[in-house]
């Protein structure tokens, strides 16, 4: 039986395994795509808003060229830390349930062999949210042109593309598409672009808004997305609607913690965010988050900064039962 099992790899996820193997604790940590999976999936030429120093863990020194790391230095960053800190991870291995006994807890899986289960005394939840993107709620969505996020923006180029949202990243995708050459509408529900858009991304955005670049609609809904156009409605002038031509709609309005194992297993809600103790411990003694997985919608105010915290907190409180049990 391991002491700890942990579900997600990411930063948090290998953050807490450090803190567990330094306790003494027998940690194994599963995650269902490839190690820091999350930031694997973000655009390649991703800049992170906060200082390297900010985003390490264990105390591992996270060399960068810049003040802000890229994605690919902090991919080589995190996995060059779990191969020092040799930790045990079990990618390509997705949790499927999690199940409380007396005094532990079975948690099924499925790799590429198929079903099986693990026995843990102690779990921790860290599987973040970027895997489930607020939707729109409106016909169309599902077409295949729609896009949640995006990768590289040479298949944009000379092409139509509508992106939704009004923050950091609706932002940086249609700078990076209209320098790639593509025909850029930004459509927001705000009467502004947040505020809170990294400094070196929010002018430069307004300028291309200004000189006609970028056509930005605000007060503006997206009501239906059809293969060929995107019908949106203005709010704050007398309800006037668009229809704009679209080759592709890129939706960047946020994300959701990913819930269902939570949910599943019985945990506590209050809204959509698990009821959480001062050690980041559910209303299922054992089982505890980390991370962004314990704040629902909640994914502005949650980093790799204070997830790492959570983590520390979370491992902590198991140590002590531990030495409780041993003593």
């Amino acid at each position: 039986m391991w002491d700890l099992l942990i579900v997600g790899a990411g930063p948090v996820g290998l953050a807490a395994a450090i803190e567990a193997r330094r306790a003494g604790l027998n940690a194994v940590v599963l995650e269902k795509g490839t190690i820091v999976h999350t930031l694997y999936r973000w655009p390649k030429e991703t800049v992170f808003f906060s200082e390297a120093k900010n985003i390490e863990i264990g105390g591992h020194p996270f060399p960068s060229l810049f003040a802000k790391p890229t994605r690919r230095e902090a991919l080589q960053y995190y996995r060059r830390v779990a191969e020092n800190e040799a930790l045990n991870i079990r990618t390509y291995t997705e949790v499927t349930g999690i199940y409380p006994e007396l005094a532990h807890f079975r948690v099924g899986y499925r790799d590429r062999d198929g079903v099986g289960e693990l026995k843990s005394r102690f779990v921790l939840v860290a599987t973040g949210y970027y895997d489930n993107p607020n939707r729109l709620g409106v016909p169309g969505e599902n077409l295949p042109h729609v896009r949640y996020g995006i990768d590289e923006t040479l298949p944009y180029w000379n092409q139509k593309v509508t992106v939704v949202g009004g923050s950091n990243s609706a932002v940086e995708a249609a700078l990076e598409l209209y320098r790639a050459g593509a025909g850029v509408t930004v459509v927001h529900q705000g009467a502004e672009i947040r505020p809170g858009v990294k400094y070196w991304l929010k002018p430069d955005f307004e300028n291309r808004v200004k000189e006609g670049a970028i056509r930005l609609l605000l007060n503006a809904q997206v009501v239906e997305i059809t293969p060929r156009e995107v019908v949106v409605q203005q709010v704050a002038e007398e309800k006037a609607v668009h229809r704009l031509p679209s080759d592709f709609v890129l939706i960047h309005i946020g994300y959701k913690a990913a819930d269902g194992l939570l949910r599943a297993a019985r945990v506590a809600y209050r809204g959509d965010a698990p009821v959480l103790s001062d050690s980041y411990e559910t209303s299922i003694k054992g089982l505890f988050v980390a991370g962004s997985a314990g704040y629902g919608s909640d994914t502005r105010t949650v980093f790799i900064e204070n997830g790492r915290e959570h983590a520390r907190r979370a491992v902590l409180e198991m140590a002590v039962r531990m030495q409780k049990r041993l003593t």
